[in-house]
């Protein structure tokens, strides 16, 4: 009796970074046009709001939408934050980081108190759990109590997503059935073992990390750039083992800062560009 073989599934794992992981809505419109769609997807913070969203239904041309649509007018900072913050916000994430940083700063954290981003996102998924997805998805967040990663692959996406997101000293902890959850990119910022304990037999990570430059001193000028460069420090080591785990390595260099929403349509091209140039390359790996 000859037995069937189970048809291999690949995994999708989107980077976490900022503004850089705009760069994943241009990779995805790539391979949807193409017929590329993974059987899982991954995600940390950026690439789990990327990720998330394109798991939940949204095409590629709405998650564009959705990055570019929200703008406001020009927002003068007061000081001291004019100084710390150089760059007027221009999106809607922007405005929301900017305004979620004076209150860490100003007000002692308020866990209790109503979630303006996770807001946004349920009223763009509503009340959908994880496990009730069209697409199987998963991200992650690090819990601070515990001291470990805690990964998502049930319960509200609109809960999931804002934890991961959850950047230290940016935007407030997320309080979640007795954890304290932060970025998950702090601890893991490619989970790919997360993608195989889903049933990834290939993995295809989209890598949009910035390799650590040296700085000058006049760059370290105030609390909030000298726990930035700690985070970007932390984060780039430990996330250069983990990258090398993935069976292919789609590497994008986005050439902005993880907090420059300002160029958002760029960003996105740069993800297109990358995934077209390397086209052949992934149907061969995927043999397509």
């Amino acid at each position: 009796m000859w037995l069937r073989r189970k048809k291999p599934k690949w995994g999708l794992i989107l980077m976490g970074g900022g503004a850089r992981g705009l760069a994943h809505i241009g990779v995805l419109d790539v391979f949807t046009q193409n017929n590329l769609i993974p059987d899982l997807i991954v995600g940390t913070s950026m690439g789990a709001i990327v990720g998330g969203l394109y798991a939940y239904g949204l095409t590629p041309a709405e998650l564009k939408k959705i990055a570019n649509q929200f703008s406001f007018p020009d927002y003068l900072l007061p000081l001291p934050f004019s100084r710390m913050i150089r760059t007027r916000p221009r999106t809607l994430l922007d405005f929301l980081l900017i305004d979620t940083y004076k209150t860490r700063l100003m007000k002692k954290m308020g866990l209790n108190q109503p979630d303006k981003i996770e807001m946004v996102f349920e009223k763009i998924v509503g009340e959908i759990n994880i496990e009730e997805l069209p697409l199987p998805f998963a991200c992650n967040a690090v819990d601070l109590l515990g001291g470990q990663e805690i990964i998502f692959t049930q319960g509200k996406l609109a809960k999931a997503i804002r934890a991961s997101m959850s950047l230290p000293f940016i935007f407030e902890p997320v309080s979640w059935n007795g954890h304290l959850l932060v970025d998950g990119g702090i601890l893991n910022n490619a989970p790919i073992q997360a993608a195989r304990q889903l049933g990834a037999t290939k993995t295809l990570l989209v890598d949009i990390h910035r390799p650590l430059q040296k700085l000058s001193r006049e760059n370290i000028t105030n609390i909030f750039q000298l726990l930035q460069r700690l985070m970007e420090t932390m984060s780039h080591h430990l996330s250069l083992g983990k990258i090398q785990e993935a069976d292919y390595i789609l590497r994008i260099d986005v050439p902005y800062d993880s907090l420059d929403f300002s160029r958002t349509s760029s960003i996105i091209t740069t993800g297109e560009m990358a995934a077209r140039e390397n086209l052949d390359r992934i149907k061969k790996f995927l043999h397509l």
